[in-house]
């Protein structure tokens, strides 16, 4: 009785021997690149020139795109364009990012830091450029009281 056991052991042993050298003998799916070419010899080499020619395609794609972005760029960042900013370059002093200022303290105002642009009103005399003074009257920065009407 004990070498019927023995016999179903060596047949399955022997069966999975042979499914596994089967399955070790059949080739993985491997999905060849366009720049790697078969050689005489059955072996796989790259294609260097095809490889160098893409990566040239890729740069003169990505220096166009750079071109293109960078025009944009330039128009909107001209006077005129779509991303000029204000900032306050000193406490009187607006100015924007295509270059040009103005000077606030001309018409007795200072620069607005949140918009970067020169007041049009005060509230304070803090908000009134040097040697200029709030005139709660007209809600302006004057020279002297006597100015203020």
């Amino acid at each position: 009785m004990e070498a019927r056991p023995m016999k179903f052991a060596r047949i399955l042993i022997l069966g999975l021997m042979a499914a596994s050298i089967a399955h070790a003998q059949t080739p993985p799916r491997v999905s060849v690149p366009a720049a790697v070419v078969p050689s005489k010899a059955g072996q796989l080499q790259l294609d260097y020139q095809s490889l160098y020619q893409r990566e040239v395609d890729k740069n003169k794609e990505l220096k166009g795109q750079v071109a293109t972005l960078t025009e944009r760029l330039n128009q909107m960042t001209r006077p005129g364009g779509s991303l000029v900013q204000a900032y306050c370059e000193s406490p009187t002093v607006s100015r924007n990012t295509a270059g040009a200022s103005n000077d606030c303290a001309k018409n007795g105002f200072g620069c607005e830091p949140v918009s970067g642009l020169c007041r049009t009103s005060a509230r304070s005399s803090d908000e009134c450029a040097a040697g200029y003074i709030y005139c709660a009257t007209n809600g302006g920065c004057v020279r002297d009281a006597d100015a203020c009407h």
